[in-house]
């Protein structure tokens, strides 16, 4: 009697996984029509058994939209209009091309539940708004089997595709800004639990200044907590113990900002005439603040809308495509919170 193929031997004949095999004999999305057809080929030379579950099932088209809370530093109360950005993006785009969109918050990343949600939710693909996620933690993904597209953060190393925000263009043209309204004394305020945008952003903080003819100062490199409470009360310790304080500072994000001015404030400097501050991120709040903040702006709508049509595309070519990292441009939002000093050239 001959014996019936298997998975792995169908996978070693057509070159692919045997987790690709697995998904084109299921029925399943995630692998290009090429591939699959030749593991189909392989399959019926060979008569495999329950091939007829290899026809994809007509259903609704959907995918994910996973947002993945890690520790709370970024994605909390003070986030609710960014994260909602990112979901009216992907829901635009996805409603364009006849997906729905399936939105989910994890409170807490427990890696092995949200591979299973994944898994098991016969979706399409899906969108991970991985903020909080270090390098280490994406590694996790690599057990999920649909495309996924991660937003949010940017691991250049890592086999996922990824969309996010430039933070070193945008944050050059924060310190240009800067730089053109006669600051030379530039500090940056960063958080104290680092993310890839944070540490995108200090990085490409130093480079800036260094491009615009200004040596880095560490001693005005500052570290708060990235809540706007935990970063009030950082920086009026930091304030209280004497720190010497520049005429302007960038902050990485919007909310690390306002609690670094109500601290600035309470420690008796006048922002912008003493202390000009900079964020990052464009929150709605940063019109309301006192003075109304300047600060930089990336389209949340255009990264997810990006993330969501890669993703389609992903879904189409499966694993032969390349994977991408694609990077948004911001700009500066001018504000009341940068003063222009005496002297200081119009051009860099």
């Amino acid at each position: 009697m001959k014996k019936n193929i298997t998975v792995a031997e169908i996978a070693k004949l057509a070159e692919v996984s045997p987790a690709a095999v697995s998904l084109v004999l299921n029925g399943k999305p995630g692998v290009g029509p090429e591939t699959r057809e030749r593991i189909l080929k392989i399959a019926r030379e060979h008569s495999y058994k329950g091939l007829e579950k290899s026809v994809p099932r007509k259903r609704h088209k959907a995918l994910l939209f996973v947002n993945i809370v890690k520790h709370g530093q970024i994605l909390n109360e003070n986030h609710k209009a960014f994260i909602a950005d990112y979901i009216d993006g992907a829901q635009m785009k996805a409603g364009t091309k006849g997906y729905s969109l399936e939105v989910t918050a994890f409170p807490q990343f427990e890696p092995s539940e949200v591979v299973s949600y994944i898994n098991s939710s016969d979706a399409d693909g899906a969108v991970i708004l991985g903020t909080e996620l270090d390098e280490s933690d994406i590694a996790y993904f690599l057990k999920v089997n649909v495309p996924i597209v991660f937003i949010d953060l940017l691991y250049p190393h890592m086999p996922f595709d990824f969309v996010d925000m430039n933070n070193y263009s945008s944050v050059y043209n924060a310190v240009s800004h800067l730089v053109r309204m006669g600051h030379k004394n530039i500090g940056i305020v960063t958080g104290n639990r680092e993310t890839s945008n944070f540490m995108h952003r200090k990085l490409g903080f130093i480079k800036s200044l260094e491009l615009t003819g200004i040596k880095p100062d560490e001693k005005f490199f500052y570290s708060v907590d990235s809540r706007y409470e935990g970063a009030y009360r950082d920086m009026k310790v930091i304030l209280s113990q004497g720190a010497e304080v520049p005429s302007a500072i960038f902050c990485v994000n919007d909310i690390i900002a306002m609690g670094c001015i109500r601290a600035l404030k309470e420690e008796g400097y006048a922002v912008p005439d003493d202390v000009s501050v900079v964020g990052f991120d464009n929150l709605p709040a940063a019109s309301m603040t006192e003075p109304p903040l300047t600060t930089v702006s990336v389209s949340k709508k255009k990264i997810s809308a990006k993330a969501v049509g890669l993703l389609m595309q992903r879904i189409k070519e499966g694993s032969r495509m390349p994977y991408e990292k694609i990077m948004i441009g911001g700009e500066v939002i001018e504000r009341k919170s940068v003063k222009y000093l005496a002297g200081a050239e119009e051009d860099l």
